[in-house]
């Protein structure tokens, strides 16, 4: 698939009830260095930060300090909601709130909003100024906006920072050691793929990149390892009591192939299976994971965020991978 235009690096894992299956590689993991992506390489992994987040809310739900039918303004009176927004209208992604995202960077891009610090309750405020506002639970729409206010409310709630929470709760007790939410540093740390963008002309590298451009939503970086462990431990029952897993995996149709749950998508594959998992997309890199029920696990990565070529979550290398 690199060579069809999926570039420049393609990167596939696949494991069964945990254990590796097989890896490979396309392409390269930069353009002045011809060797594959690796087993080891870090990446931004973009909205698949979203299912840590929902994590984390879903075990303080089980926890009996919070409840998906709070009204988010209890805890964040501060900022003018609808009163009728429940912190399960954002698990789901149907706060009715626009995304901050596309007027943040424009279109085309000002590349310049990557070089500086964006603080979450500065990006929240501007999307409250769009509009395209809707009542709560009307529709669901992909907003980043949502996820920003789910950290901020797990921060009140336990009085600790977002990414102290995520490690502690998830990645310290799976021992995900190549994995980590930045909140601040720009630089990828690590061995990793050079991470590229292409918006209509030629692949530009991506070298630098603020995490806070999209925080909760979207800031953590991991490896197709930590990955997969981290959803096989979730689908398998080992991080949320049962009632919580079951709410995550109720998802809200999108269309014949998707539905959105609490930070998970379901998708139906085409001999009729079900695969859960996320999509990812960050400056410089696109990702996705599917497990289905029966423990197979596939993760896919390439090393460019692309406007020209995306990269669809029924591709031929996922459809192998489960067969």
């Amino acid at each position: 698939m690199a060579e069809a235009g999926y570039g420049p690096g393609l990167f596939a894992r696949v494991t069964q009830d945990g254990a590796e299956v097989c890896t490979a590689a396309a392409g390269v993991r930069d353009f002045t260095d011809p060797r594959p992506i690796g087993v080891d390489d870090r990446f931004r992994i973009g909205s698949i930060t979203k299912t840590f987040v929902a994590t984390v809310v879903l075990q303080l739900v089980g926890e009996g300090r919070i409840a998906v039918e709070d009204p988010v303004g209890g805890w964040l009176p501060e900022y003018p909601l609808h009163p009728n927004l429940t912190l399960g209208h954002l698990l789901g992604m149907r706060s009715g709130l626009p995304c901050y995202a596309r007027e943040m960077v424009g279109d085309p891009p000002d590349w310049s909003v990557y070089d500086r610090y964006h603080a979450p309750e500065d990006l929240v405020r501007l999307a409250l100024t769009l509009d395209g506002q809707t009542a709560p639970g009307l529709v669901r729409r992909h907003s980043s906006t949502d996820y920003l206010l789910l950290g901020l409310v797990v921060e009140w709630v336990t009085g600790q920072r977002l990414d102290a929470q995520v490690w502690q709760r998830v990645i310290a007790p799976l021992r995900l050691g190549d994995t980590y939410f930045p909140t601040v540093d720009p630089t990828l740390r690590g061995r990793h793929a050079t991470g590229y963008v292409r918006w209509g002309g030629p692949y530009v590298p991506c070298a630098e990149v603020t995490p806070s451009q999209s925080w909760a939503s979207g800031a953590m970086v991991s490896t197709p390892a930590d990955l997969a462990r981290f959803y096989d431990a979730l689908l398998g029952g080992d991080l949320l009591p049962a009632a919580q897993l079951a709410a995550m995996r109720d998802a809200v149709a999108i269309d014949e192939h998707h539905g959105y749950g609490y930070g998970l998508y379901r998708f139906q594959l085409d001999d009729g299976r079900t695969g859960f998992g996320h999509r990812g997309a960050a400056p410089g890199y696109s990702s996705l994971i599917v497990r289905i029920d029966d423990g197979r696990t596939v993760v896919l990565y390439r090393n460019s965020f692309d406007k020209v070529l995306p990269l669809p979550w029924n591709n031929r290398v996922v459809a192998a991978a489960l067969r």
